[in-house]
């Protein structure tokens, strides 16, 4: 109960006008994280630990190199969902391009990474990119883990397959082995159940998907969606493409773009710029760096 207890002397503190220096989370994550610990039940205990080995080029700085300017943004990049999540629901978080190759996957896992550090809010990374899944290879792992593609087939239960990270603090859902008709697989009916299942545990929920063209997988992702990051690659991304696809997002739900650049031999992948505001058409300039 010591949750609580932390969350009532805040909101005392802030009555009587005195300083009271809490741990990063706010009071009412505090008392999100006691309303579990009551519980005493973890929904997704079933599936075993693994231990995150990836390869010196996987770029997941989050997990590698924390201290790095890369890790540095990815923490900003966390501050500032946050603080969005402050003004409207933001739970389910799709990640996505133009086109492959942008780095979408680097990013998705980084930011779940990062968000997972808290020692309030649940994160879990879902690699919803059926057709051609690179999560779990990039996290060291085998390609025919079972996931997502196995629960949609009936074959495992939910909870069998959202593997704890060790070390990281993150829960881990992977594509699985890839189906022959991923389209088909994800309009049975069952996808929607499932995140109902994970919405009811987990705080934070970042879903790798396709990128939006050429396919129709991700549209169907966005209906799932609470917020959309779009990611686009200086020298890769095409402002046409960019254009459309932000045309193709529901602008509700479109949080920001987040630009991948390289710099350097040091900093070779780091995100250097993310821009928090929704591109306003195919014509407005690109998104200025902040600090």
């Amino acid at each position: 109960m010591s949750r609580i207890f932390e969350g009532l002397q805040h909101s005392e503190a802030e009555r009587s006008g005195e300083q009271y220096r809490a741990p990063a989370e706010s009071v009412a994550e505090l008392l999100q994280s006691a309303e579990r610990e009551t519980q005493k039940v973890d929904a997704f205990a079933a599936a075993p630990a693994l231990r995150p080995t990836p390869a010196a080029d996987s770029r997941l700085v989050c997990l590698t190199d924390q201290g790095s300017l890369g890790a540095e943004k990815f923490r900003v990049l966390g501050l500032r969902l946050r603080h969005l999540r402050d003004q409207r629901k933001l739970k389910r978080i799709v990640v996505t391009s133009t086109i492959p190759e942008e780095g979408k996957s680097v990013v998705a896992a980084n930011l779940a990474l990062n968000q997972a550090r808290s020692k309030v809010l649940k994160t879990v990374l879902v690699d919803g990119d059926l057709r051609r899944p690179t999560q779990a290879t990039r996290f060291g792992f085998n390609r025919s883990l079972p996931g997502l593609s196995e629960c949609l087939r009936g074959e495992r239960e939910l909870a069998d397959v959202v593997y704890s990270l060790e070390g990281s603090g993150l829960r881990f859902l992977p594509a699985g082995i890839a189906p022959e008709n991923p389209m088909e697989l994800m309009q049975a009916g069952r996808l929607a159940g499932f995140f109902e299942q994970l919405e009811a545990f987990f705080d934070w929920i970042i879903i790798d998907t396709p990128p939006i063209f050429p396919l129709a997988d991700t549209p169907l992702w966005m209906k799932l969606a609470d917020g959309v990051l779009m990611v686009t690659r200086e020298g890769v991304s095409e402002r046409k493409l960019l254009g459309r696809a932000v045309e193709a997002i529901d602008r509700s739900t479109l949080l920001g773009v987040v630009v991948n650049s390289c710099s350097g031999h040091a900093q070779k992948y780091y995100y250097s710029r993310y821009a928090p505001v929704v591109v306003e058409s195919p014509e407005a300039p690109s998104p200025k760096a902040e600090s």
